[in-house]
């Protein structure tokens, strides 16, 4: 006869909740989801355009190839379809007064692509070309420790490696930007250098950009939601847990909004690091080995501005744009398989916005326009038609110096409880991979104590 297994309670249902949810139930633990909102998504959702009936996502959403946890994961639940994998890596960068340059990658072992990336990359010298050299040699050498780098900045390090201020505006800042949701001068080193690792010092594949052709929600949510309860588990959504007590090294109580209070077996927290700070007390926050860094993470702010053209503007799938306040835009029509489709949505992202994120809704609004007008003359020709603006102003951890020491792994020194989130110790920034990873982390802790 054997034993009744202990249900797991999973608090958000974003993509680190649901990645933990999904390899659970895939092992046949009991699993119970609560999601406060009345939707599933966490800051990685999507909805319908009242005007357009278009999909907007709450901010728009650049994987890699070298995301391997969560490509697998979509796989898992069916969705791997959905996504758009280039061929090779690529990306094109508009400059306002000298046109358009892309960064392609040859067949080439890596880390070669990306040397030959940069070295068809026309907007930089051959003197910056070759000192690029110096960033792959140091990635080299750390052979894995970056330990060093944590106390210093990505502009610090960049320095060092004799990169000029020319080839940081024109790529290494827009990479750092696009991966770290932080400022070059705020952003700590280590993650820079472990997302080039990644990204571009191991297979050439691992380069490439992949983009969902759907809303996120589309993407992954209700095919998550449907892989966990075909095995047995559920989600319920309005379910928001407003406190959680501990006493005997154990979360002993759990409070919802609603009135209800559950004793749970077993707890994983996959919710971004201010949501859980609420939900404990702070004498016990402070105190606690594992919680007690709570109170020292900040936030980077990320701005999504769409916009709507009755004609034309562009033909690129997305650009990233050179000495702008708005780094990337990208083409959603194209995106999802109707470039000819009328009228154009494009979706403008400022990442890091710490400045513009105080901006007014019309403010930001005008600021995209004037962008839009600087880079692509089609856009100069007309106005949009309609314009949405979302804020996320708690979108990522914030990546500052030092701030990979204060990250607390899954496992807490509470023998049933568990933490899940981009912002928890997985090696990575705060981006998708780093969120699924860190479910699928804690869900590999509790079925290992189960």
């Amino acid at each position: 006869m054997t034993s009744r297994r202990r249900e797991v309670i999973i608090i958000g249902g974003g993509f680190a909740g649901l990645a933990a949810a999904v390899d659970l139930a895939e092992q046949g633990i009991p699993v119970r989801l609560l999601e406060r909102r009345s939707f599933a998504g966490g800051r990685a959702y999507s909805f319908r355009d009242k005007f357009t009936g278009d999909s907007i996502d709450n901010g728009q959403h650049l994987m890699m190839g070298c995301y391997h946890n969560t490509l697998h994961f979509l796989d898992k639940i069916g969705s791997g379809h959905l996504l758009r994998i280039q061929d090779s890596p690529r990306v094109d960068f508009l400059y306002e007064r000298e046109g358009r340059s892309s960064f392609t990658c040859p067949s080439l072992p890596a880390p070669l692509h990306l040397l030959a990336g940069l070295a068809r990359l026309g907007t930089i010298s051959w003197r910056d070309r070759i000192n690029a050299l110096r960033v792959g040699i140091a990635l080299r050498n750390l052979n894995g420790n970056r330990d060093d780098l944590a106390n210093i900045t990505v502009r610090q390090w960049l320095d060092s490696l004799g990169q000029s201020d020319r080839i940081q505006r024109r790529f290494w800042d827009v990479v750092a930007l696009a991966t770290l949701n932080e400022r070059p001068e705020i952003a700590s080193a280590d993650m820079f250098a472990r997302v080039l690792d990644q990204a571009f010092m191991h297979r050439k594949t691992d380069s490439t950009m992949v983009i969902s052709k759907v809303g996120l929600s589309e993407l992954y949510v209700d095919a998550a939601r449907a892989f966990v309860e075909s095995l047995g588990g559920s989600v319920q959504l309005n379910a928001d847990v407003t406190r959680l007590e501990f006493s005997s090294n154990r979360c002993s109580a759990m409070h919802l909004r609603n009135g209800d209070v559950i004793e749970p077996e077993m707890v994983i927290s996959a919710v971004p690091y201010f949501a859980l700070r609420r939900m404990i007390d702070p004498r016990l926050r402070r105190s606690s080995p594992s919680l007690g860094t709570l109170d020292q993470f900040s936030s980077a702010p990320i701005i999504s501005i769409n916009l709507w053209y009755r004609q034309t503007v562009t033909d690129l799938e997305f650009a990233g744009l050179i000495d702008s306040r708005i780094e990337w835009v990208f083409n959603k029509n194209m995106i999802a398989g109707s470039p000819v489709k009328r009228p154009q949505h494009l979706a403008l992202v400022c990442s890091g916005a710490h400045d513009a994120v105080r901006l007014t809704k019309d403010d930001l609004i005008r600021l995209a326009i004037g962008e839009m007008n600087r880079f692509f003359p089609a856009a100069g020709k007309q106005s949009p038609i309609h314009a949405y603006v979302l804020r996320e102003t708690e979108a990522t951890l914030s990546h500052g110096v030092g701030m990979a020491q204060l990250r607390p792994g899954c496992g807490t020194e509470f023998r049933n409880f568990y933490l899940a989130g981009d912002w928890t110790a997985t090696g990575l920034p705060a981006t998708i991979e780093g969120a699924v990873m860190s479910g699928q982390l804690a869900a590999r802790q509790v079925l290992a104590e189960s």
